[in-house]
Order: C-alpha cells, then sequence, then structure tokens
C-alpha cells in the first residue's frame, strides 16, 4: 500500500474515531445534542475519585484510569499490542457534562508501518501532541502516563480500542451502546 493510501487510511481512523466520540454518525444518521450523552445502565460512577475502570464490551479486555495531581495513568489489559498488519488505537476521553470541553489520550502501535503515536489527541487538526516517553507494553499491558497540560471539570470518560486493518476497522467501548461513563475527578 503506498504512503497516500495509509495516510487516507490513518485519517479516516482517526476521523470515525472522533465522530463516534462525539456521538454523531459519519453517514449523517446520527443526531447531536448540546447535552453530553447520558451513561448507560451498566456505568457506575467512580467509588474513589480520581479513579476508574471496565471491562470492554467486546470482551477482549479491560482499561483502568486513574488520575494524580500532574498526571493521568492508563492501562489497558488483554487487548494485543502487535497484530500483524494491523493498527491498534487505545483512546481514553474525558469531557465536560456540557461537552463544551474534552481531552483525549491517544496511543496507537501500527505494525502495518512499525509506528508509535502517543500523546494528546488534538481534535481540530487529528494531530497527536506527544508525552515522553513510550507506552509500557512489559507487563502484556499498555501502559501510559499522560502528563496535565491543563485542569477539566470532567464528568464522564470515554474508553475505547479500535483494530483498523486495510480492509476494515473495529471499535469497541465499556458498554454495547457506546455510551460514555461517569467520571469523578480529583478534588
Amino acid at each position: 500500500m503506498g504512503n497516500a493510501l495509509r495516510g487516507a487510511v490513518v485519517v479516516a481512523g482517526a476521523v470515525a474515531t472522533v465522530v463516534a466520540l462525539s456521538g454523531c454518525s459519519v453517514l449523517g444518521a446520527g443526531t447531536r445534542t448540546a447535552e453530553a450523552p447520558a451513561p448507560s445502565a451498566s456505568a457506575t460512577t467512580a467509588a474513589t475519585p480520581g479513579t476508574a475502570s471496565c471491562d470492554l464490551a467486546s470482551g477482549t479486555g479491560s482499561v483502568s484510569i486513574e488520575e494524580t495531581a500532574d498526571a493521568y495513568r492508563v492501562e489497558w489489559s488483554g487487548v494485543p499490542t502487535d497484530d500483524d498488519g494491523a493498527r491498534q488505537e487505545y483512546q481514553v476521553q474525558l469531557g465536560t457534562a456540557s461537552q463544551d470541553d474534552h481531552i483525549t489520550m491517544y496511543i496507537e502501535f501500527d505494525s502495518i508501518t512499525g509506528a508509535t503515536t502517543y500523546g494528546w489527541f488534538d481534535p481540530d487538526t487529528l494531530d497527536v501532541d506527544p508525552v515522553p516517553g513510550d507506552p509500557d507494553t512489559s507487563a502484556g499491558t499498555v501502559v501510559g502516563v499522560f502528563p496535565k497540560q491543563r485542569d477539566i471539570d470532567a464528568s464522564y470518560w470515554s474508553p475505547s480500542w479500535s483494530k483498523t486493518t486495510t480492509e476494515d476497522s473495529d471499535t469497541t467501548y465499556c458498554t454495547e451502546d457506546g455510551q460514555v461513563l461517569d467520571w469523578t475527578p480529583l478534588d
């Protein structure tokens, strides 16, 4: 596959992920409201402020997030990091109830090109602002530490894992219907 086609696949996958996370439909059939989507019935508020976890609806793994005073630590378990001929994307979005502000932590392992992308995803430019170091995969998990760039009064979190090949792309969330989960930030 040529570089132009690879680039188009990366951009198309990123756009589809951003659209899915924003509650819109790529085909225009969805609607977007000013209010955040209601958490699904299976979502629960984090018992401890600054921490949350969930199992992926596909049954393929789980994700947890822990907030500290200066960073977020995200850990994915039971998901692959290297899958010959596939691109694995791990994203966690934190957002406000009014959906007027959000941040997205992003890790991508691209076994097609061999590249790793790790940082803060910017939905306006589709660029990733790198964070120091590399994600840790030494324990059979995917762990990323994202230094805080700014504070956000988040009320929801939305993790997703995507696998993209040259033929198709599948995204899995923690709920069957893709709804966001309640989040309680540190005080």
